[in-house]
C-alpha cells in the first residue's frame, strides 16, 4: 500500500522533502517495491520505495509496522545512502521524532564512528521531542489517525490514491496471494508444533505427557507464526486477532500476548 501511493515521483519528492528539508532535493526517480537478493525466510526482501535524486543519493523508505531485523545487504558500501524507517511505534522509547543511527567500527565504542556515507534514520509516529516540518508532522498525523479536517491537501491526495488502490483489481489479487502465504504459514506453524509436542509427551510420561505435549505443541505453533508473520510486516493487532482465531480455546489473550514476547526475543 505505501510502495504504490509512494511510487509516484511527486508523492515521493514531497515526503522525501518534508523528512530531510536541508537536503534541498527537487527531483527524485522511483523504483517501487524493489527486489534484493537476498532472502528471508525463503522469501524475496521487497523494499517499500527506493529513490535517487539527480546528484546520485539513493533513499530506501520503508513502512515498519513492526521490530524486525535489516536483511543484510551490504547497503553502507553505496555513498550517499539514506534508510529511512517509518514506525507507527516508538523504536527507541526515547519520545524523539527522529533518531539518526551511525555505523560504528566497535559497538562498544560510540567514539568508533566510520564515515560510510550511510545514515540510518527512523521516524517516530509518536514522537513529541525535536523540531520537525509541518508537513512531515501532517503525515505523522494521518499514520495515527487518518484523514481529518486539518489534513492539508497533500494528505487528502494520498489519501484518494490510497482508496483507489484499495478499490483495485491489482490491491484485492496481492491481498489474495498473502492470504494464501499467511494459512500456509499457520498451517506450517501448527504442524511444527504437533511434532514438538509429541516429543516432549514421550519424555514427560503417557498421561501427563499427552496433555503437556499438547499445549507445548500449542505454544510453539503460536511462536513459530509468529516470527513468520513478523517478517511480512503485520501489526500487533493483526497477529492478535489470528492467534484468538486459531488459539483462543487454549490460551488466554494475556498468554498469548507473552508467547509473542518470548517469540520476538528467541
Amino acid at each position: 500500500m505505501f510502495g504504490h501511493v509512494f511510487s509516484k515521483p511527486e508523492n515521493c519528492l514531497h515526503l522525501l522533502q518534508s523528512i530531510l528539508p536541508d537536503l534541498g532535493i527537487t527531483e527524485v526517480e522511483v523504483t517501487p517495491q524493489k527486489q534484493l537478493n537476498k532472502k528471508l525466510l525463503e522469501k524475496n526482501v521487497i523494499m517499500d520505495l527506493w529513490a535517487k535524486n539527480k546528484d546520485g543519493k539513493i533513499f530506501d523508505v520503508e513502512m515498519q509496522t513492526t521490530k524486525q531485523k535489516w536483511p543484510g545487504e551490504d547497503l553502507d558500501q553505496i555513498g550517499g545512502t539514506y534508510i529511512i524507517f517509518i514506525y507507527p511505534f516508538d523504536p527507541f522509547g526515547e519520545g524523539k521524532y527522529i533518531y539518526e543511527g551511525a555505523f560504528l567500527l566497535d559497538k562498544d565504542n560510540p567514539d568508533s564512528q566510520a564515515n560510510t556515507k550511510t545514515h540510518w534514520i527512523s521516524i517516530n509516529t509518536r514522537g513529541y521531542k525535536g523540531k520537525i516540518t509541518s508537513e512531515l508532522k501532517d503525515f505523522l498525523n494521518y499514520i495515527k489517525y487518518g484523514l481529518t479536517k486539518d489534513s492539508s491537501n497533500f494528505i487528502k491526495k494520498i489519501d484518494r490514491e490510497r482508496l483507489d488502490y484499495i478499490r483495485s483489481t491489482k490491491w484485492r489479487d496481492a491481498k489474495m496471494s498473502l492470504d494464501v502465504l499467511l494459512a500456509d504459514e499457520r498451517a506450517e506453524a501448527r504442524k511444527e508444533g504437533r511434532r514438538q509436542g509429541r516429543k516432549e509427551g514421550r519424555e514427560e510420561g503417557i498421561v501427563e505427557g499427552k496433555l503437556e505435549g499438547k499445549l507445548e505443541a500449542q505454544r510453539i505453533g503460536v511462536k513459530k507464526f509468529v516470527q513468520n508473520v513478523r517478517e511480512l510486516d503485520q501489526s500487533d493487532d493483526w497477529i492478535m486477532s489470528k492467534l484468538i482465531k486459531d488459539y483462543g480455546k487454549d490460551f488466554s489473550e494475556a498468554e498469548l500476548k507473552k508467547l509473542m514476547l518470548e517469540a520476538e526475543q528467541e
